[in-house]
Protein backbone atom coordinates (compact mmCIF):
# COMPACT_ATOMS: atom_id res chain seq x y z
CA UNK A 1 0.00 0.00 0.00
CA UNK A 2 1.37 3.42 -1.03
CA UNK A 3 0.92 6.62 0.77
CA UNK A 4 0.56 9.55 -0.93
CA UNK A 5 2.94 12.53 0.03
CA UNK A 6 1.76 14.77 1.67
CA UNK A 7 1.40 18.57 0.13
CA UNK A 8 1.26 21.86 1.71
CA UNK A 9 0.08 25.35 -0.25
CA UNK A 10 3.03 28.02 0.56
CA UNK A 11 2.00 31.44 1.31
CA UNK A 12 5.26 33.10 0.59
CA UNK A 13 5.82 36.61 2.13
CA UNK A 14 9.15 38.33 0.64
CA UNK A 15 10.79 41.87 1.49
CA UNK A 16 8.51 42.99 4.62
CA UNK A 17 9.10 42.59 8.33
CA UNK A 18 7.78 40.30 10.80
CA UNK A 19 6.65 42.79 13.77
CA UNK A 20 7.18 42.27 17.62
CA UNK A 21 4.14 43.45 19.64
CA UNK A 22 4.53 45.98 23.07
CA UNK A 23 5.31 42.80 25.49
CA UNK A 24 7.73 41.69 22.82
CA UNK A 25 5.81 38.85 21.65
CA UNK A 26 5.83 38.34 17.31
CA UNK A 27 3.32 40.30 16.10
CA UNK A 28 2.00 40.12 12.35
CA UNK A 29 3.75 40.46 9.26
CA UNK A 30 4.23 44.06 7.60
CA UNK A 31 4.60 44.59 3.89
CA UNK A 32 5.37 42.69 1.13
CA UNK A 33 3.20 40.71 -1.55
CA UNK A 34 2.88 37.61 -1.06
CA UNK A 35 2.76 34.76 -3.71
CA UNK A 36 1.93 31.23 -3.51
CA UNK A 37 3.43 27.76 -4.03
CA UNK A 38 2.67 24.34 -3.69
CA UNK A 39 5.31 21.64 -1.92
CA UNK A 40 5.68 18.23 -1.55
CA UNK A 41 6.70 16.11 1.13
CA UNK A 42 10.36 14.88 0.61
CA UNK A 43 11.28 18.36 -0.98
CA UNK A 44 15.43 18.89 0.35
CA UNK A 45 15.75 22.05 1.89
CA UNK A 46 17.84 23.46 -1.05
CA UNK A 47 14.66 22.96 -3.53
CA UNK A 48 12.41 24.72 -1.30
CA UNK A 49 14.32 27.55 -1.32
CA UNK A 50 15.21 27.40 -4.86
CA UNK A 51 11.55 27.11 -5.59
CA UNK A 52 9.93 29.90 -3.02
CA UNK A 53 12.85 32.12 -4.12
CA UNK A 54 12.30 31.65 -7.74
CA UNK A 55 8.26 31.70 -7.38
CA UNK A 56 9.07 35.58 -6.17
CA UNK A 57 11.86 35.82 -9.29
CA UNK A 58 14.31 37.00 -6.48
CA UNK A 59 18.00 35.21 -5.80
CA UNK A 60 18.14 32.39 -3.45
CA UNK A 61 21.78 33.89 -2.31
CA UNK A 62 21.97 35.09 1.19
CA UNK A 63 18.39 34.49 2.30
CA UNK A 64 17.32 33.43 5.22
CA UNK A 65 13.24 31.34 5.40
CA UNK A 66 11.05 31.45 8.15
CA UNK A 67 7.94 29.55 8.96
CA UNK A 68 4.81 29.86 11.11
CA UNK A 69 2.43 26.65 12.65
CA UNK A 70 -1.09 26.17 12.19
CA UNK A 71 -1.17 26.34 15.99
CA UNK A 72 0.47 29.44 16.80
CA UNK A 73 0.45 31.62 13.57
CA UNK A 74 3.07 34.11 15.69
CA UNK A 75 5.63 31.61 16.19
CA UNK A 76 7.98 31.71 13.45
CA UNK A 77 10.60 28.96 13.20
CA UNK A 78 13.80 29.21 10.91
CA UNK A 79 14.40 26.82 8.25
CA UNK A 80 18.04 25.65 7.66
CA UNK A 81 18.39 21.70 6.49
CA UNK A 82 15.93 18.90 5.90
CA UNK A 83 14.98 18.81 9.53
CA UNK A 84 13.47 22.05 9.16
CA UNK A 85 11.26 21.36 6.38
CA UNK A 86 9.81 17.89 7.93
CA UNK A 87 9.38 19.68 11.04
CA UNK A 88 7.33 22.54 9.08
CA UNK A 89 5.35 19.69 7.34
CA UNK A 90 4.91 18.14 10.44
CA UNK A 91 3.38 21.37 12.25
CA UNK A 92 1.27 22.27 9.44
CA UNK A 93 -1.96 20.38 8.11
CA UNK A 94 -2.67 22.05 4.76
CA UNK A 95 -0.85 25.50 3.86
CA UNK A 96 1.59 27.52 5.81
CA UNK A 97 3.37 30.77 5.78
CA UNK A 98 6.48 31.29 4.98
CA UNK A 99 8.72 34.40 5.33
CA UNK A 100 11.94 35.12 3.37
CA UNK A 101 14.19 37.70 4.59
CA UNK A 102 17.59 39.30 3.69
CA UNK A 103 20.72 36.73 5.61
CA UNK A 104 21.33 38.75 9.14
CA UNK A 105 23.06 37.79 12.16
CA UNK A 106 20.21 37.89 14.10
CA UNK A 107 16.65 37.90 12.05
CA UNK A 108 14.88 39.12 14.67
CA UNK A 109 11.55 41.46 14.26
CA UNK A 110 12.27 45.09 14.42
CA UNK A 111 11.32 46.69 17.82
CA UNK A 112 11.95 43.64 19.99
CA UNK A 113 14.10 44.38 23.04
CA UNK A 114 13.65 40.96 25.43
CA UNK A 115 17.40 41.90 27.03
CA UNK A 116 15.49 44.40 29.68
CA UNK A 117 12.65 42.57 30.55
CA UNK A 118 14.74 39.00 31.31
CA UNK A 119 17.27 38.59 34.01
CA UNK A 120 19.09 35.63 33.94
CA UNK A 121 21.02 33.69 36.63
Amino acid sequence: MSTTPQKLMCFCYPGGERMANADGSLGKYMGGVSEATVIEEGISFEELVVKVCSRMDMSHDGKSLFYSTSRDKSKHLRMRDADSVSMMICLNEDEVDIFVEEETLANTPKECNISSRYKFG
